[in-house]
């Protein structure tokens, strides 16, 4: 397995030098990003997640997939108390404050993580994938939202984009064929198979370009941002698979929680932070750093799942 961790994670890195040397060449621009990443949301990510839950219903499946979607719940919630205390900690304040929260709570699951676990794990491996990054789509408009307005972020929620979230939506639309074994025609789910298998390659090619438009000079400084990236990518993992192991059965179910967990600072962060002008050039350095980060820590991740 950690052998074919290494190769599928430097697969990965070859993709992800690609686009990093596609946007330095200027193959691709500013423009360009904004629209691939449209078609790899909107398009493959769902294609991928849809095609993912066709397959027969095992034993205790849905108890699993179940209980996999309350204990990301669980982990979360976690996540929210540990981070407050972690940030008090480094006494930390205002948007630096803000930022700093949404890394602790946002790892990489849709760019990163489920084409990580489809490469690794295969295909099965991916109906828990997306169950799990479905809470967190689920999370970023409303606890995402209520953490950088503050207080008066609860008016800002709305339940109908949660819902039309194209991940949210290929995902409860994906399960529930899968829950009443409804089965997709067999030439539309070849078409829907190869484009959900364009998902990984172009996913790493666009953090690539992301990363090729920071500057590298200054990114790397801020001691504050390393504690942050420490906790994201080997503390919250390992604190996961210690509570996890010993209680649930389902090893996959508590592998992928733990991998997912372990996926660097999600990419919405930084576009939140521009969004509503919160420090949104400390964002992008923990975006990038942690990304860098984990091609280090998630192979050590992998050793210690097993």
């Amino acid at each position: 397995m950690l052998q074919t961790a290494f190769e599928n994670i430097s697969l990965l890195v070859i993709c992800m030098a690609i686009g990093f040397a596609a946007r330095r060449g200027k193959v691709l621009s500013d423009k360009d990003t904004p629209g691939l990443t449209s078609v790899t949301l909107n398009i493959m990510f769902p294609a991928l997640l849809i095609m993912a839950m066709q397959r027969e219903i095992e034993a205790g499946a849905l108890a699993s997939s179940f209980m996999v979607i309350a204990l990301t719940l669980i982990i979360h919630a976690a996540c929210l108390i540990l981070g407050f205390f972690i940030l008090k900690g480094l006494k930390v304040k205002g948007d630096e404050r803000i930022v700093l929260f949404l890394a602790l709570l946002f790892p990489n699951m849709g760019f990163m993580g489920i084409p990580l676990i489809n490469a690794m794990y295969g295909q099965e491996s991916v109906l828990y994938a997306a169950l799990i990054s479905s809470v967190m789509n689920a999370m970023v408009p409303t606890v995402g939202i209520m953490i950088i307005l503050g207080s008066g972020g609860r008016e800002h929620i709305n339940v109908k984009s949660i819902l039309l979230n194209k991940l949210v939506l290929s995902t409860i639309i994906g399960f529930t064929l899968f829950a009443f074994q409804i089965r997709i025609p067999t030439l539309l789910g070849n078409g829907l198979t190869m484009i959900g298998s364009a998902t990984t390659p172009l996913s790493m090619i666009i953090i690539g370009s992301m990363l090729a438009a920071n500057d590298l000079k200054s990114v790397f400084f801020g001691w504050k941002i390393y504690v942050v990236a420490l906790f994201r990518l080997m503390v919250f993992p390992l604190l996961v698979l210690l509570a996890l192991r010993p209680i649930i059965a389902d090893g996959l179910a508590v592998t992928v929680l733990t991998m997912l967990t372990a996926m660097p600072v999600a990419a919405i962060t930084a576009i939140m932070a521009a969004e509503h002008g919160k420090e949104p050039q400390l964002a992008s350095k923990i975006v990038f750093i942690t990304t860098i980060l984990s091609i280090f820590t998630i192979p050590l991740m992998v050793m210690v799942v097993g």
